[in-house]
């Protein structure tokens, strides 16, 4: 069984699917919990914490659940989403497309 982070991001992706637990591999790999605000920050739960911290993250992640997305992010900032079963088209993130959490 391989180690991964959890990312939740309550959004409507490019391809209409509205999933908002992935995984990943991209980051830790400490099976540590993050965040994509609506705003569009990725964001991580620190272990002994109550509030999210700003990663400051420049780079790729890969996301996946039902399907699987590469996420942009320049200084923790999400820019663009690339769905991977649409030959990774690329979308601007839109912070209009944020899904309200359920509770």
């Amino acid at each position: 069984m391989g180690m991964f982070d959890t990312v939740t991001f309550h959004y409507r992706m490019p391809d209409g699917e509205t999933e908002s637990e992935y995984q990943t591999k991209d980051l830790d790999c400490e099976c540590a919990f993050y965040e994509i605000s609506a705003e569009g920050r990725l964001l991580r739960w620190p272990e002994n914490a109550d509030e999210l911290a700003e990663t400051g993250f420049d780079g790729c992640i890969t996301v996946c659940a039902r399907q699987c997305y590469h996420l942009y992010l320049t200084h923790g900032q999400l820019e663009w989403i690339e769905v991977c079963s649409q030959d990774n088209k690329r979308y601007p993130f839109e912070p209009a497309n944020a899904l309200p959490e359920l509770g």
